[in-house]
């Protein structure tokens, strides 16, 4: 029976959010704390030539400089997430002499002299510091201590258990065998920061996918969890592909689309792949700082002063020669020869991308502004009392409607920032709701929680305090399921030491 072939058309009506290029970018910057935004500038100027620092013959209005401080904030920038995509520059060919676009940071470098550091210590004390959480035994603490110091700058154990358990033997007169070390890793691997203790890095970006996905703390949201595992089937079972970026393979080998796969690769890209980056500067006797991205200042008549930490971020610029050069081809264009359309086409692009950056920044520092002023407004008792009872349980929700920002905007500025707070310097993840759920699955106050960790560690005998892992078992029987990382959290929050440091 002969077979009839035909076609079909349909028509499919389909709404979808993409980002533009300069959203996407401003996405990555507001995500990152004062020390990695300075790298990210640095890197820009190095790689596009016609972004250059310092203002142009050394001079900048502050009105074309967007410093955003404690007084001026009338900042005409954007809204990042708007629909307009922000993407076409302007015509670059009608600006003056001193009309370039330009970034200033508004004085960072003065400030950042004047920032007292954070606890320092080298990374490997940090490391050890963790050891007190567990309740190991004499062997495992030498064990594991061996373990980090055999950690590479990476971070990594690059050598074989078998080599370890020998070198434990003749080195530490310790008959362990290699399930004992193996076990030993399990618990250095579960140590911060996520991906420490790795063999390698594809077990690196597994032990950080897994840390996400079980972060009891703050869970995912179901389609966040169902990209992270899909991220972690990639690296586990095709991670030779994903090293190659052989992507059409990947598309068949998984099932997805090729924007699904990338989507994939660059939520893989924001993870660490040196967790031990700082060991470098722990054997160079050098020390850690935390630095705050907001400087809150306050007075007994209960005025609130509040600016951003500049850092080492330098004045942005669009480079007058490149300027310069595009007018020149802008000029005749119709008698260029080919390779100068080329290289027009080169220098046009290298200008918008500088201009676009500097765009992203000053919204980045707009953004950064108004965010931290709606917190202070919402929490502006327990800013002047510092008093703990004094705080306000906030929500994301809460800040985006007072800042005029989206949700997932506030999100990211609140994410690994924090505040100096009269020389004091607070997380600012510290001002948001915190709640758990009891075994009935009732919400309780985070605060609550606190009190019932105190209460036991008050209870206990001092000769032998309880260790994380058990404080996490009572505090089960009392309906509360935590991980140990947030009873360590908690009690570290509390500033109540770890069960080595308690012991009478």
């Amino acid at each position: 029976m002969p077979q009839s072939l035909s076609q079909t058309q349909t028509q499919r009506a389909e709404q979808q959010l993409r980002l533009s290029q300069q959203q996407l970018q401003l996405v990555r910057l507001l995500e990152m704390p004062i020390a990695e935004f300075e790298q990210r500038v640095k890197k820009e100027v190095l790689d596009n030539p016609a972004l250059e620092e310092g203002a142009p013959n050394e001079r900048v209005d502050d009105e074309n400089g967007d410093s955003v401080g404690e007084t001026d904030i009338n900042d005409t920038g954007l809204d990042p997430f708007s629909d307009s995509d922000g993407e076409s520059a302007e015509d670059l060919s009608k600006y003056a002499e001193d009309d370039l676009p330009v970034y200033v940071a508004g004085g960072g470098r003065e400030e950042r002299n004047e920032l007292p550091l954070g606890d320092s210590g080298s990374f490997i004390d940090y490391l050890e510091a963790q050891m007190m959480n567990y309740n190991l035994s004499e062997d495992e603490k030498k064990i594991l201590t061996y373990l980090i110091g055999s950690l590479d700058n990476r971070g990594f154990i690059d050598r074989p258990i078998p080599t370890i358990a020998d070198e434990l033997s003749f080195k530490e007169y310790l008959d362990v065998s290699e399930a004992e070390v193996e076990r030993v890793l399990k618990i250095l691997q579960s140590f911060d920061p996520a991906g420490i203790g790795a063999r390698s890095t594809q077990e690196c970006l597994l032990l950080q996918i897994d840390r996400i996905l079980n972060n009891e703390e703050n869970p995912v949201s179901e389609l966040k969890e169902k990209m992270l595992r899909l991220e972690r089937k990639l690296i586990a079972d095709h991670y030779d592909l994903f090293i190659n970026k052989n992507k059409e393979r990947l598309k068949n080998k998984m099932g997805l689309s090729g924007l699904q796969v990338d989507a994939l690769f660059e939520d893989i890209k924001k993870l660490n792949v040196y967790p031990g980056f700082a060991l470098g500067e722990a054997t160079s006797d050098r020390v850690q700082t935390q630095i705050p991205d907001f400087i809150v200042e306050t007075d007994p008549e209960g005025n609130i002063e509040m600016r951003l930490n500049g850092g080492e971020v330098p004045r942005l610029h669009v480079s007058r020669d490149y300027i310069g050069q595009l007018k020149t081809y802008q000029a005749n264009p119709s008698k260029l020869t080919r390779g100068e359309k080329e290289g027009m086409l080169y220098t046009r692009q290298k200008i918008e991308a500088a201009q676009m950056f500097i765009e992203s920044v000053k919204r980045r520092r707009r953004t950064l502004y108004e965010t931290m002023k709606a917190i202070i407004t919402l929490q502006r008792t327990f800013f002047l009392t510092k008093e703990e009872d004094d705080k306000v349980r906030l929500v994301l929700e809460d800040v985006a409607k007072l800042s005029g920002y989206d949700v997932s905007t506030v999100s990211r500025v609140c994410n690994s920032k924090c505040v100096l707070l009269d020389g004091r310097i607070y997380p600012l993840s510290d001002f948001f709701k915190l709640t758990r759920k009891n075994s009935e699955g009732e919400e309780i106050d985070g605060r609550v929680v606190k009190g019932l960790i105190r209460e036991i560690i008050d209870g206990e005998d001092k000769k032998a305090p309880y260790p994380d892992d058990k404080i996490v078992e009572l505090m089960r029987k009392k309906g509360v399921a935590l991980a140990r990382r947030t009873v360590a959290k908690y009690r570290a929050e509390m500033g109540i030491p770890p069960v080595g440091n308690r012991r009478g």
